[in-house]
């Protein structure tokens, strides 16, 4: 990730103050990661850092779109990326991520590597089901369609209660001629001690 050095912030020469910084995001900011689905993208991204004695905080407010492909049709279409994100980085004896907005780093850090924040905030901004906008009216009208046909079907064995499943219908058959055929025994024994 050698391109990435540009997104780096040095910290240990910043006074205890705020900050504000400008990153341009293209195509070659996605090469840097291997597994990246996105390829190409023209974003921007603004952080504004406020060091303290104790901590340094930084929000990121991230804006462009990003080229992504379409999950039914395969084509290619712009997603537009409108996010903020917060990140803090409180100073400790070791370099910890606590959770997704906190991390512990050590007092003689020398910077701060932004490309893989940016990198991660973009990815979480990307939908689970990529569909392109010439779908968007189409795929809530098969909702629709999907919904009603759904209750349609719950009340159609309702209307047909007439039709048995053949195969219970012969089970009950042999049910009835065993119990007849039980039945029957049962009388013959009784004739027979009678007699």
């Amino acid at each position: 990730m050698n391109g990435l050095s540009k997104y780096n912030i040095d910290i240990i020469s910043l006074k205890n103050q705020e900050y504000q910084y400008e990153f341009r995001i293209d195509p070659s900011f996605f090469s840097q990661f291997e597994e990246s689905e996105i390829k190409k993208g023209s974003l921007n991204c603004f952080i504004v850092l406020r060091k303290t004695e104790s901590f340094i905080e930084t929000t990121f407010h991230i804006l462009g779109q990003v080229e992504l492909e379409c999950d039914r049709s395969l084509e290619m279409f712009d997603h537009s990326i409108d996010l903020n994100r917060r990140m803090v980085f409180k100073y400790g004896d070791e370099n910890k991520e606590i959770d997704d907005e906190v991390e512990l780093i050590s007092r003689n850090r020398q910077s701060i590597d932004m490309a893989q924040f940016i990198y991660e905030f973009i990815s979480m901004g990307i939908p689970m089901k990529k569909l392109h906008p010439k779908y968007n009216n189409e795929n809530q009208d098969n909702e629709e369609q999907l919904f009603y046909s759904s209750i349609v079907d719950d009340f159609q064995p309702e209307n047909n209660e007439e039709e048995i499943d053949p195969r219970w219908e012969t089970l009950k058959k042999l049910k009835k001629i065993n119990k007849h055929s039980n039945g029957a025994s049962k009388t013959k024994n009784f004739e027979i001690k009678k007699g």
